[in-house]
């Protein structure tokens, strides 16, 4: 019986010793396991008397729907401590050209302030957490 409730105090305490850790590292935890992504911002530019955005084609990607997509990367308060999210926002290339795809100004989810993920690892999801780098 003596040993029954040391064993039961013993995962307890390990189990609070757990906890503590956690609050106390947890930010750094969650920085270590999201992946690191590089983003660019979206350029505007005249063409033929049009007002274009431009992003990256590396940050094009086609969705199952056959819809062309581009993650937003947005800080987010979601989480305890200040963090990255990405999002799928829905672009409609007019045309590629030399590295870039195009839309018309306003027919996208993106504006000019928005970050769009270039490059990443593996695959992505909807609000996960990730870590800028340039």
């Amino acid at each position: 019986m003596k040993v029954k409730r040391i064993a039961t105090i013993s995962i307890f305490l390990l189990f609070l010793a757990s906890v503590a850790v956690f609050m106390a590292f947890g930010p750094q935890i969650r920085a270590a396991l999201s992946p690191e992504i590089r983003y660019e911002y979206p350029v505007m530019a005249d063409v033929d008397g049009q007002l274009m955005t431009a992003i990256p084609a590396s940050a094009v990607w086609q969705g199952q729907d056959g819809e062309m997509y581009a993650w937003r990367v947005s800080r987010s308060d979601e989480f305890p401590e200040p963090a990255f999210v990405v999002n799928a926002v829905p672009v409609a290339v007019d045309h590629a050209a030399d590295g870039m795809v195009w839309f018309g100004y306003g027919f996208s989810g993106l504006s000019q302030s928005d970050a769009v993920a270039v490059d990443w690892p593996g695959t992505l999801k909807e609000g996960m957490c990730v870590r800028p780098g340039r």
